[in-house]
């Protein structure tokens, strides 16, 4: 296997893609579940599969979310202060 295969594989959209597609798959050809009622899921799935992910993307995410969260908790202390 080459290493883009073994990167690509290795990444969590990757793996959220399969998890999507595989169960939803099973319920249509199972007849649990119409082509019409699973199309959204597939649409997801195959966009999991195909959407590389992103660390820069993750990395500023996580500091929005940790400036976020030092901004509640300082409003809280402020509040309680005053």
């Amino acid at each position: 296997m080459s290493v883009s295969i073994k990167s690509w594989l290795g990444q969590v959209t990757t793996g959220h893609g399969m998890m999507v597609l595989a169960p939803t798959l099973l319920s249509v050809l199972s007849g649990s579940t119409t082509w019409s009622a699973a199309a959204p899921l597939l649409v997801a799935g195959a966009v999991g599969l195909a959407w590389p992910e992103n660390t820069g993307l993750r990395s500023a995410s996580q500091a929005a979310a940790a400036d976020v969260a030092n901004m509640i908790s300082a409003y809280q202390t402020q509040k309680k202060a005053g």
